[in-house]
């Protein structure tokens, strides 16, 4: 909590509810920011699975191609 002395004046009942609204706006705020960092996180992971999936089919496919030609030795 903070150290900061408030004075009488300042303790008004207009002054608590805009800093409840304050709070209140700021608290749904970060929790939407919490939810797209969580959606984020997950998009992230499936992007680089997808990734990993990419790379080892383009692999695949290299060495089959390699297989092919050197048996081959032309692609028709």
């Amino acid at each position: 909590m903070s150290d900061r002395a408030y004075t009488d004046a300042e303790l008004t009942p207009r002054m608590l509810a805009q800093k409840l609204l304050l709070f209140s706006r700021a608290d749904a705020n970060a929790q939407n920011t919490r939810s797209e960092i969580s959606k984020t996180q997950t998009r992230l992971h499936e992007l680089e699975n997808f990734l990993v999936t990419l790379d080892n089919e383009i692999t695949e496919a290299a060495e089959f191609c390699e297989a092919y030609l050197l048996r081959h030795g032309r692609m028709d």
